[in-house]
């Protein structure tokens, strides 16, 4: 019984050495190589306008920082709303109340956050804001009223839905 208990033991910490390391070595691994040009830049404001995902912004600070320093001017513009805007199947969905307030205050925090992007406020209440604007029309409609621009990576030429191009200004 006693080593049992032991052996229990002494694999239950060799396991959670395992995780420790795999989650370190995870950590610790290779950056991806992004391009620092205008079309990169584009792409990673998309998919975070899309997935409201943070890592994408800080590609977007890595990839604006290098191009500023190269002597460029990188062009940056949120989109969520006009992603939203498009995704709806039925323009009569888009003009019900519930909608209108969600996309309205949607609307609020990206001008914001477009119009002081350093902001760490303004940040995150757009993703506050966002997060459930997405919820609220991923649950109110979600039998084909509401396509997710989540659900759509401009990058997937198989996907040939009109949400699948990066959005341009």
């Amino acid at each position: 019984m006693k080593f049992s208990i032991v052996l229990a033991l002494f694999l239950g910490i060799a396991a959670a050495t395992d995780a420790q390391s795999g989650i370190k070595s995870a950590i610790e691994g290779p950056c991806v190589y992004l391009d620092e040009t205008q079309e990169e830049l584009n792409y990673q404001v998309d998919m975070f306008s899309r997935t409201l995902d943070p890592r994408h912004w800080t590609n977007v600070k890595n990839i604006s920082k290098a191009m500023k320093d190269a002597g460029k001017k990188p062009e940056i513009y949120v989109h969520t709303w006009e992603l939203y805007d498009k995704s709806f199947s039925f323009p009569r969905v888009r003009r019900y109340a519930m909608v209108q307030e969600n996309m309205d205050m949607l609307e609020h925090f990206q001008d914001n956050l477009n119009q002081n992007q350093s902001n760490s406020q303004h940040m995150s209440n757009f993703l506050r804001v966002a997060n459930t604007v997405k919820s609220n029309l991923n649950a109110k409609y979600h039998d084909g009223e509401f396509d997710d621009p989540q659900n759509h990576d401009p990058k997937n030429e198989d996907d040939e839905s009109p949400l699948n191009k990066v959005w341009t200004k």
